[in-house]
């Protein structure tokens, strides 16, 4: 019997005179107080209808996953080139922090906003994925640990986010079809199950949202998608 499995993805301001606390004007400080409220704000209502969700779907997928691999690999596939690197918080982070950085110096609010809106997103989601992966402890197909959820995954999945939310869809498609490369290349590379993927792309969009949730309603949504022998996970573009 055939199962078959579906992933549908498709600056520093001058402080102000009078008493004030002492990290108002400081950067550091206001990150630090914001990463703070952000550990908070993971906790949501949206929070939960996300990883919930997304937790649905990666059960919905799991009893396929050996399968899955098997058939993955049995088919000899091409290495994904770029997908190991890109959803790499050794590149996510720093990439995060040069784009802050250096729209602050230039003068770029916006800019400047979305950089370190990426950092966080990046401090957020790699906390959360490794809390998981800890408690889980999931062995991975070619036997390593900490398999649930895939950090790549996650990881792009919140850049992508936070992408959208800045910028719209001209930059935030692109942004998920690259995480979606991403997850897609750590099974092929046989370094994840696929439900490790849809799990981490539930924990990368909800750490994506939260700090953004300033930005106004959500332009990406997530439902369970249920098909013939299996289940997936169904990221929608709203307006």
């Amino acid at each position: 019997m055939r199962t078959l499995v579906a992933l549908v993805v498709f600056a520093i301001v001058p402080a102000a005179s009078g008493a004030q606390p002492a990290d108002e004007g400081n950067a550091a400080g206001r990150l630090l107080r914001d990463v703070a409220s952000d550990y908070r704000g993971f906790l949501s209502i949206d929070t939960a209808e996300t990883v919930g969700i997304g937790g649905f779907a990666a059960g919905a997928i799991h009893a396929a996953d050996a399968s899955i691999a098997s058939s993955v690999q049995s088919s000899d596939p091409a290495t994904l080139t770029g997908g190991n690197l890109y959803g790499s918080q050794l590149l996510q982070v720093p990439v995060a922090i040069a784009w802050w950085l250096v729209s602050a110096a230039a003068g770029s609010d916006r800019h400047a906003a979305a950089g370190r809106d990426l950092l966080r997103a990046q401090i957020s989601v790699v906390s959360w994925t490794y809390a998981i992966k800890l408690a889980t402890d999931r062995t991975r197909p070619n036997e390593d640990p900490r398999s649930f959820p895939s950090g790549h995954a996650s990881t792009a999945f919140a850049t992508a986010t936070v992408l959208q939310r800045h910028y719209g869809w001209k930059v935030g498609l692109p942004a998920f079809l690259a995480a979606a490369y991403t997850g897609l290349s750590r099974v092929t590379d046989n370094q994840h199950w696929a439900s490790d993927v849809v799990f981490g792309a539930a924990v990368g969009i909800s750490s994506g949202r939260t700090v953004t949730v300033r930005l106004g309603h959500a332009g990406v949504s997530v439902a369970p998608l249920a098909v013939p022998g299996g289940g997936g996970v169904l990221i929608a573009a709203t307006r």
